[in-house]
């Protein structure tokens, strides 16, 4: 229930109008990071048929919501250069947001590659 309060609240602030600084372009890189995370968490957890593809899913999805949210702001504002900034930092963050989700935070899923062959991942957990 957090996780999904969490990214409604973070698909509500994409819409929030900001400035040209280092603060603003990092919670776009911050709120991508988030949300690419959140969306290859939701398709590991709902749909596991779609495992092999989370990390792109979720950075998919990610990038598309920002795109149409510049879209709309500068529509409504002009701006290029400050929505394509955002846009560029959404993007940046959405990438390492969903590659360390996918790496790092999910259970790893047995993965089948012409090249490289079957290979699977192996998560150790001890209480301390």
């Amino acid at each position: 229930m957090k996780l999904q309060l969490f990214l409604i609240s973070s698909l509500m602030s994409l819409s929030v109008y900001g400035a040209e600084d280092f603060n603003s372009e990092f919670s776009h890189f911050a709120g991508g990071a988030v949300l690419a995370g959140g969306v290859s968490a939701i398709v590991d957890h709902y749909y596991p048929e779609y495992r092999a593809d989370r990390r792109n899913i979720g950075f998919s999805v990610s990038t598309l919501a920002v795109l149409v949210d510049q879209s709309i702001q500068y529509a409504e504002h002009g701006n290029a250069r400050g929505q394509l900034l955002d846009t560029a930092a959404h993007i940046a963050g959405s990438a390492l947001g969903a590659y360390v989700t996918d790496e790092y935070l999910l259970t790893p899923i047995i993965k089948d590659s012409s090249s490289e062959g079957k290979y699977v991942g192996l998560a150790l957990q001890r209480t301390f």
